[in-house]
């Protein structure tokens, strides 16, 4: 079976196989595993069965306090690092095997969601952002599923915000989702002719509040940056440059060969995959010569994986980003990366100290992911 905790029988097939891959995965990541152990006290075992035993649908466990036990004691830790991005994930095997969520609890939770968006309606501004949103100078954008509004605590001078016709995030077809990104990149088409310094686009959508949106209601925020883009954009420009001035080769085509022969790509002709260095559970990268707006497989792959976390996955809070290249520049590429942010009803944070200053831990397997993204209809 695939899985992130194997990584190192993947890249030893590499070796064997597919020298090529073999080399590019070894010019760009590190790889290392490691095994941790503890001494359980009888009196702790009982309970350790029940926090981490496998459960059947029914929700009895199926495991022995043995076979549970000998589990905790024997922790396999893959830790991946990306040498240029100096992007790190630790994937621990007591959480990548944990089983997903069962069919009733999805069901349950779904349930809530809807409540709780349904709840939110009421005295929602953004359901009449005419009314109760300031607009830019040039005016608002407006199309069949969304219309455009100034950000009222600005990110940036030009910081606007794509509000959904519909009020809840969740709910979108393909349709909407294409007039979303067409809008956005309308609104930068707009600034850009109004103000020529600001010429950096950034696309980003945070679904509801775990993930850092401050209204429920669905939208989308749009920046454009003069001087220099926004400073992790900035960073991934400058490893482009790098990369192809010492290797004379393409990072971001490199990146995504990597991932396609250890088997994390995507079917289809879009370039993107499951990430080996997520920045946190369930990271997914598109990578595109070509403006989203104008490229209906990238639209496509966006819409299939958003569907794909919310409908296959449980997913009901997530972070998505289109990463955009300088105004009329032709050799960056376009970057989507989707995350998602754990359940909203969940009070733990996903992020903590470890994720800001140390590395990514990771509970989703990778190979999980692209196997739910592929086999999704």
């Amino acid at each position: 079976m695939n899985s992130i905790i194997n990584l190192e029988d993947k890249i030893n097939e590499l070796k064997k196989t597919d020298k090529d891959s073999y080399k590019l995965f070894k010019s760009i990541f590190l790889f290392s595993s490691a095994s941790g152990t503890m001494k359980i006290p009888s009196t702790f075992k009982k309970k350790l069965r029940s926090y981490f035993g496998n459960r059947d649908e029914k929700g009895n466990i199926i495991e022995s306090e043995e076979e549970v036990i000998k589990r905790i004691r024997n922790q396999k830790v893959v830790k991946t690092y990306n040498k240029w991005t100096g992007e790190g994930s630790l994937f621990n095997s007591l959480r990548a095997s944990r089983p997903g969520m069962k069919s009733e609890e999805r069901e349950n939770e779904k349930r809530r969601i809807k409540e709780y968006i349904e709840q939110s309606k009421e005295d929602c501004d953004f359901c009449d952002p005419k009314k109760y949103t300031p607009e830019d100078v040039f005016g608002r954008i407006e199309s069949k599923h969304c219309i455009t509004g100034v950000n009222i605590a600005k990110y940036d001078a030009w910081s606007s915000v794509i509000f959904f016709n519909k009020h809840d995030p969740l709910d979108f077809n393909l349709e909407e989702i294409s007039d979303y990104i067409d809008t956005g990149f309308k609104w930068f088409k707009k600034v850009n002719n109004q103000d020529k310094q600001f010429k950096y686009p950034f696309f980003m959508w945070n679904c509801l509040p775990k993930a850092g949106a401050s209204q429920v209601h669905g939208h989308a925020q749009i920046l454009m940056a003069n001087n220099i883009p926004y400073a992790k954009i900035q960073f991934l420009r400058k490893i482009f440059r790098n990369y192809m001035r010492l290797t004379g080769k393409n990072y971001f085509i490199d990146l995504y060969k990597v991932h396609n022969a250890l088997g994390l790509a995507l079917d289809g002709n879009v370039n993107c995959f499951a990430s080996i260095t997520p920045l946190k559970e369930k990271e997914f990268i598109i990578i595109s010569k070509n403006n989203p707006s104008k490229d209906e497989g990238v639209k496509e792959a966006i819409y299939k994986v958003l569907r794909c976390y919310i409908d296959k996955l449980g997913v009901n809070s997530f972070n998505m980003a289109i990463l955009c290249p300088e105004f009329r520049e032709t050799m960056f590429p376009y970057i989507i990366r989707i995350v998602d942010r754990g359940s909203i009803f969940k009070p733990t944070a996903d992020i903590g100290a470890m994720e800001l200053y140390g590395s990514s831990v990771i509970s989703d397997d990778p190979y999980n992911l692209i196997k739910a993204i592929n086999d999704f209809k």
